[in-house]
């Protein structure tokens, strides 16, 4: 029997109250069992666990609020098998922690600060950051945290350990008559090259092997953040531009004229979120063709105090819905089957008003 990650990785920001706590979920309640039919069901409320462990900005900050940005999953291992995490105060500093092993590794400071929501993804081992908008005044926006051994101790010894490398940044932004431009969409192609979308500039190539840019295409990746390859399907799954809907595209056929088209959209239209805003979307693959789809939503309601004044409060939840890739028929087109959804109703979203899903 094939093996799936057991659990998913919630990480919230309470930074009103400087703290960020990290919870696990249970993957298993997202999915029925391999021999019960598959029918839509109501969305479950659930009760949010205990969090396992919280993270806080440094104490010594030199300046700032004190509030933490975290980047995706990363690490030594393949796919859903990576296991750190790590996040960033205003200062640079940055904590790691390995979620199968619950241990926190030695501080390191990028080279240059992050504001928050920064571009990241995983090649390799290691873990690539850049600013969502890239700037002129920026000496180091793109950064890779490596395991390397080019430091040394007192005995001359080389000590192999995390540290942020500087990077070239793209070339668009160096170019003249350049504005600040917030990155649209972003993955990794090849296994080693990263590719950034920007509207009106194009797409361009990072190749992690290599480190140097190319222009992929004048056209922009149709995805809103993130997509994903997934080698079963031989696909890239992402969030529509467009809808915001999960959807898939064929990458490999990309040229500078050609643009990627959308070869099939995999979920209905959300009618359970009625009232509620989308504010952020994660796909996350679990393994053994399972997928995890968390959303977040906000709302503003009416509040009234026991001396009867009205305010208004924003209310945030989180929605897990799991779903079961496989294909309509030999050769067939890819097919995604909804199983269950469960909503977390979240208490004291911080200033950001963000979170994390791994």
């Amino acid at each position: 029997m094939s093996k799936w990650r057991r659990y998913l990785y919630l990480l919230l920001d309470h930074s009103s109250k400087e703290n960020y706590p990290l919870r696990r979920i249970d993957a298993s309640t997202l999915f029925c069992p391999a021999n019960q039919k598959i029918t839509p069901t109501e969305i479950e409320d659930a009760r949010l666990p205990a969090p396992f462990i919280s993270f806080t900005a440094s104490p010594t900050a030199e300046y700032g609020s004190r509030v933490l940005d975290f980047f995706t999953l990363f690490g030594r291992g393949e796919g859903e098998k990576k296991s750190l995490v790590a996040g960033a105060d205003e200062n640079g500093l940055t904590v790691m922690y390995d979620l199968a092993r619950r241990t926190v590794h030695n501080q390191v400071r990028l080279n240059e600060p992050k504001d928050i929501d920064a571009v990241s993804l995983a090649v390799g081992d290691s873990l690539y950051v850049i600013e969502r908008t890239p700037l002129l005044r920026s000496r180091c926006g793109f950064e890779a945290l490596v395991y390397d051994g080019e430091q040394y101790n007192e005995h001359d010894e080389s000590i192999w350990e995390w540290r942020w490398r500087r990077l070239e940044p793209p070339p668009y932004v160096l170019a003249p008559g350049y504005k600040p431009t917030p990155i649209s969409a972003y993955t990794v192609v090849g296994g080693s090259d990263i590719w950034i979308s920007t509207p009106d500039i194009g797409t361009y190539s990072f190749s992690t092997s290599a480190g140097t840019w190319s222009r992929a295409g004048k056209w922009v990746l149709p995805f809103r953040g993130r997509a994903d390859y997934i080698p079963e399907c031989s696909s890239w799954l992402g969030f529509s531009s467009r809808s915001g809907l999960l959807c898939s595209v064929d990458l490999s056929t990309a040229s500078e004229r050609a643009k990627p088209k959308v070869s099939g959209v995999l979920e209905e239209v959300m009618q359970e979120c009625k009232g509620w805003i989308l504010s952020r979307s994660y796909l996350v693959r679990l393994g053994s063709a399972r997928f995890c789809v968390a959303r977040f939503f906000d709302r503003q309601c009416n509040h009234v105090t026991k001396e009867g004044y009205v305010y208004r409060q924003r209310e945030t939840s989180v929605i897990f819905t799991g779903f079961v890739m496989d294909l309509d028929g030999p050769g067939g087109s890819l097919r995604m089957t909804k199983h269950k959804s469960r909503r977390y109703m979240i208490p004291d979203i911080g200033i950001i008003g963000i979170g994390w899903v791994f």
